[in-house]
């Protein structure tokens, strides 16, 4: 089993659907963990988001680096920007790569309709980034 580590600013959102996506996506063949920066805690737009598209994240808990520093991981996929400088050397010289993807929860949208639409068109975003990512890097589409 290969373990993924996704890392955020607060691990409410973005790295949280990722690690929906690539377990989902991955399983059996991956492990994977997410985390934060600064971790808060899960957004409930992002998981009903997720929800719509048959993924629970609901019971996920944000995490802080800490909190998964002493695992060993073979790739560790950083999704916001300017965090690289701020991360540790993660164990066993893992795999760094940066896609930093929008920040939905720091646009502050106050009409639910636009929130709903953010979020949603995040999520589908890092369903395809994940979907290639596990059959790039993990599991090959034959």
């Amino acid at each position: 089993m290969k373990r993924i580590l996704v890392v955020s600013q607060r691990n409410s959102c973005r790295s949280q659907m990722a690690e929906g996506w690539l377990s989902y996506y991955g399983r059996g063949e991956v492990v994977v963990d997410s985390a934060g920066v600064m971790p808060t805690e899960l957004d409930m737009f992002a998981a009903n988001a997720m929800t719509e598209a048959i993924i629970d994240i609901s019971s996920y808990k944000a995490k802080g680096i800490p909190q998964v520093s002493d695992n060993e991981y073979k790739y560790v996929l950083i999704l916001a920007s300017d965090i690289k400088q701020v991360l540790p050397v993660f164990k066993g010289n893992p795999r760094v790569y940066e896609y930093p993807f929008p920040d939905v929860v720091a646009l502050e949208l106050k009409e639910e309709e636009k929130k709903k639409k953010a979020y949603a068109e995040l999520r589908d975003e890092l369903e395809n980034f994940c979907f290639d990512f596990i059959h790039q890097k993990i599991k090959p589409l034959m």
